[in-house]
């Protein structure tokens, strides 16, 4: 019986550290479905699994530097890496594979370039809204904005295949100059046998907020890129209107004082993981989320599996998620006003909220991991084979 020769894909991304954020969280899903009789993976990063994490496929870890003011993220440099050199020779890879348009991924793009192999990318950070974000605080740096389309355009217009999670983030990636035959739309999946609205418990929650509150909840890390004001102001105007509102933030980071010291009757849990984490979603009834620089918002996807109502900002990935007066609300950003509306109307709607909470959950159920990675494992394998027509063809048109 002839043997099945296997595709090799050398994946380069900048985390690879468990439960560290949606890219990681994106990644284990797509790892964890790999049909290991068809594929072959190669990892490339500077930020690998903890040690009690066994992946099956070897993992490089490259040159990085350490970055201060992000300690879970070092700084890939994989440039004059003797070690990551001699790995992908030995590999052999016939597609390569980035997630982020920063060092690393530039060598696994001018790789790709130099070797004449297939190159794809799972977009994860919209940087566009990171820009409009940050340079409102820093005007001066106004300027550099312009770069930001180039740089992306450097990156994504050599893609055989941009993996993008919405339809909004793609129009986004269009208007700024990206290739519009080189996008595709890959969501992003739920497993709803682990959120799921059965792991409510009453008393875990009745212990957390007290008996005869609604509970209003934010999963995040703790940056003022996730709007952590706009969470205080809401949490300020929503708690003299609604005492019986408990709001609960989940996550940390170094906003976690700012917002305690603003916010003394919510809820702080820290990062909650594993079994827990689901519990919590179901345990609580509305979902909040005001950021504005989401690609997509994994969260998002976790709370209406668990059966909470949406309320979130009207900008980015959300924008391809939540089904406006069906399964949530979509704020105009930074409008404290509507976003208390919006969540007032839930709260003081016991039917609305419970009609939007199965509305929720029957949108999750139809968004499938299984579903999402057989589609994007197929893709690799007709780029791999339109490549090799098209390098037939030439060489026939040669003779």
């Amino acid at each position: 019986m002839k043997r099945i020769k296997k595709i090799r894909v050398a994946l380069f991304t900048d985390v690879l550290k468990e439960n560290l954020d949606g890219v990681t969280y994106t990644l284990y899903n797509i790892i964890e479905r790999i049909p290991r009789d068809k594929f072959e993976f190669l990892f490339i990063t500077p930020c690998p699994p903890s040690e009690n994490v066994k992946l099956p496929y070897p993992v490089i870890v490259c040159r990085y530097i350490k970055m201060p003011l992000y300690g879970d993220y070092p700084l890939a440099f994989p440039y004059c890496d003797k070690k990551l050199k001699k790995a992908l020779e030995e590999f052999k890879p016939d597609l390569i594979h980035f997630t982020t348009p920063a060092f690393l991924g530039r060598y696994a793009r001018n790789y790709a370039i130099k070797n004449n192999k297939p190159l794809v990318s799972t977009y994860h950070t919209h940087f566009p809204n990171y820009v409009d974000y940050y340079f409102k605080f820093l005007p001066f740096l106004k300027f550099l904005g312009h770069l930001v389309p180039l740089i992306l355009r450097y990156y994504y217009n050599v893609c055989d295949t941009v993996y993008v999670p919405t339809k909004p983030v793609l129009e986004d990636l269009a208007g700024i100059g990206i290739e519009r035959r080189r996008m595709t739309i890959w969501a992003r999946g739920i497993d709803t046998s682990k959120f799921n609205p059965r792991k409510r418990d009453d008393k875990y929650i009745d212990r957390l907020c007290g008996k005869d509150t609604i509970r209003i909840l934010f999963v995040s890390r703790l940056y003022w890129v996730k709007e952590i004001t706009t969470i205080v102001n809401i949490y300020t105007k929503l708690s003299r209107t609604h005492p019986n509102m408990k709001m609960v933030i989940t996550g940390d980071g170094p906003q976690r004082k700012y917002m305690e010291k603003r916010m003394p009757g919510a809820v702080f849990t820290g990062k909650v993981l594993h079994d827990d984490l689901p519990r919590l979603y179901a345990s609580c009834d509305i979902f909040l989320f005001p950021s504005i620089t989401e690609t997509f918002g994994n969260v998002n996807l976790e709370a209406m599996a668990s059966g909470l109502p949406v309320v979130a900002a009207a900008k980015g990935g959300p924008l391809g998620i939540i089904r406006e007066g069906e399964t949530g609300f979509l704020v105009d950003p930074k409008n404290i006003d509507k976003f208390c509306d919006r969540l007032s109307r839930l709260i003081d709607n016991p039917v609305l909220l419970k009609k939007m909470s199965r509305n929720a959950i029957d949108y999750a159920r139809t968004q499938k991991w299984d579903n999402l990675c057989r589609d994007m494992f197929a893709s690799f394998e007709r780029i791999i084979s339109d490549r090799k027509k098209k390098a037939e063809e030439v060489n026939e048109a040669a003779v």
